[in-house]
């Protein structure tokens, strides 16, 4: 891969598959900072914010997320393969023991339809394509792609707490990640999710605007 956009429109994030290594260095990437990056900024400006990433593996990203100063970050990937490659690359200083260094990042093997976290747990969620994977998990079912997906946003609903964010970059299932959110509810029937960017064209403070990234970003604040 020569860049980051790449690896955002990557289909091989499955949820529920093992995904082939993409061939990239670490070192490649570093030179290409994550579009996404003044967009997540913006929505999370606290960097003590306690960070749910689903579905790691190659994801430099994550490791440019820890490194500029979001350091509570808790990883997960469906295939043992792709925490095995995440451990690799943060390295094991980054890393919580047991096997790790003492650092405060927690990889764990995980489903993203059953989270093995607590209620209310984070303040923010990093998701690059894993909601995209776990839609397209269903194959030419539409009907099991919107279930799966159904389950993995409800787990987010649970696991964020209230006034926690979502921020998704999305490329061939935004209309029905979009839907998803929309039709989580609370017990009393109020939506759960406000959403605070809908795909349209946005520019930060700074000028950073979505057009320069290749993909769609999608971000909700949890409201009840």
């Amino acid at each position: 891969c020569s860049d980051w956009n790449d690896l955002v429109c990557d289909l091989t994030m499955h949820a529920t598959h093992p995904r082939p290594r993409i061939q990239c260095s670490a070192l490649a990437l570093a030179s290409h900072p994550p579009p996404q990056a003044p967009f997540w900024e913006e929505l999370v400006p606290d960097k003590t914010s306690k960070v749910l990433v689903p579905g790691i593996g190659n994801d430099v990203a994550i490791v440019e997320l820890f490194d500029t100063g979001y350091s509570t970050l808790s990883c997960f990937d469906y295939a043992p393969e792709g925490v095995a490659r995440a451990r690799e690359l943060f390295g094991d200083t980054r890393l919580k023991s047991p096997g790790g260094g003492g650092g405060t990042v927690d990889l764990r093997v995980a489903d993203a339809r059953s989270l093995p976290y607590g209620d209310s747990t984070f303040d923010a969620v990093f998701e690059k394509g894993t909601l995209d994977s776990v839609f397209l998990s269903g194959g030419k079912d539409k009907k099991v792609g919107t279930e799966q997906l159904r389950l993995a946003v409800s787990e987010l609903s649970r696991v964020v707490r209230n006034g926690g964010i979502v921020m998704s970059v999305s490329t061939p299932a935004t209309r029905y990640i979009d839907t998803a959110f929309a039709a989580e509810t609370a017990g009393d029937g109020r939506p759960r999710w406000k959403q605070l960017r809908d795909g349209d064209v946005h520019i930060t403070a700074d000028g950073f605007a979505t057009i320069n990234v290749d993909a769609t970003i999608l971000a909700w604040e949890r409201t009840s």
